[in-house]
């Protein structure tokens, strides 16, 4: 079992209870950690990270101890005890 810290941002927020929470889940991927979330906060969670068909949301970000898990190994990535890892919406200016 693997236990991190997940953060999260925006419109999620409301579906965990706040910002942040502990989450203790089987396996080591970032993928691992999305499965369990979905387990733990249902289909509110599910439709966030996996809007259409299963596939993860091109309009979020994962942050693992503030990097992007996209210049990792993305889904793949491997997560740590105590690893910080945040999911938070793109945001875009002008």
């Amino acid at each position: 079992m693997t236990k991190v810290l997940f953060r999260t941002y925006g419109h999620p927020t409301h579906i965990v209870g706040g910002g942040q929470t502990d989450i203790e889940f089987p396996g080591v991927t970032v993928k691992d950690l999305l499965d369990q979330l979905v387990r733990t906060f249902g289909d509110p969670m599910r439709n966030i990270l996996y809007p259409k068909d299963d596939k993860f949301s091109d309009m979020l970000y994962v942050l693992i101890n503030g990097k992007n898990m996209t210049y990792l190994d993305g889904l793949s990535s491997r997560l740590q005890d105590g690893d910080v890892v945040a999911v938070l919406p793109m945001t875009a200016g002008g």
